[in-house]
């Protein structure tokens, strides 16, 4: 890692929380006027810009379905200035420049070390806020053991954090088309015939 100073934290919520907590934090921190937000897949980018777009923020998004040229067209808005956030997905990120971005949001933490590396090494970066899981994230310690350094863990104020994991409900859940067996304590013996 360089000696260049960019403050690191570390969020822990649940992935339910996670686009709350982003546009909790664009309306509330102080910094964040301006963020590139990397998300792993390609409905979550368009979950979140839709989310924020209603939300009345100046958004836009990448992802791999989008040209390269369209791509680099967005990302060059953003870095003018004629955008205040960049939604984009982790895998479109790594073929793009993201020098001059400030401060950049991992609703999902990033698969690969190097990523998070180059966030933390680009120089312009000054600020880098993660998600992680807080019940464990395997790709937060492998981080953490590489670079030989525990990144701060932090709270965002008058958010509302789950304490617990949401359980998904089975007991709805719609029942295979088929055939379906009784359970042998429910069946009727069947009567032989007599012979005559």
């Amino acid at each position: 890692m360089s000696t260049k100073k960019t403050e690191q934290f570390i969020y822990e919520v649940y992935d339910h929380q996670k686009l709350e907590l982003v546009q909790h934090l664009i309306q509330n921190h102080p910094g964040l006027n301006s963020a590139i937000i990397y998300v792993r897949k390609k409905d979550e980018v368009h979950a979140l810009t839709t989310s924020m777009s209603q939300a009345g923020i100046h958004v836009d998004s990448v992802h791999g379905k989008k040209k390269p040229e369209v791509r680099e067209m967005v990302l060059q808005e953003y870095i003018k200035g004629n955008l205040d956030y960049l939604v984009i997905t982790e895998a479109s990120a790594r073929n793009l420049d993201i020098s001059g971005v400030k401060n950049i949001i991992n609703v999902d933490f990033p698969e690969l070390v190097t990523d998070y590396e180059t966030q933390v090494l680009t120089e312009s970066s000054e600020r880098v806020y993660s998600f992680a899981n807080p019940k464990g994230n395997r790709l937060l310690k492998a981080l953490e053991e590489a670079i030989e350094v525990s990144i701060p863990r932090a709270v965002a104020e008058d958010f509302s954090y789950d304490k617990h994991a949401l359980k998904v409900s089975t007991r709805n859940k719609q029942r295979k088309s088929g055939p379906r067996s009784k359970p042998l304590q429910n069946k009727k013996p069947k009567l032989k015939k007599k012979g005559r």
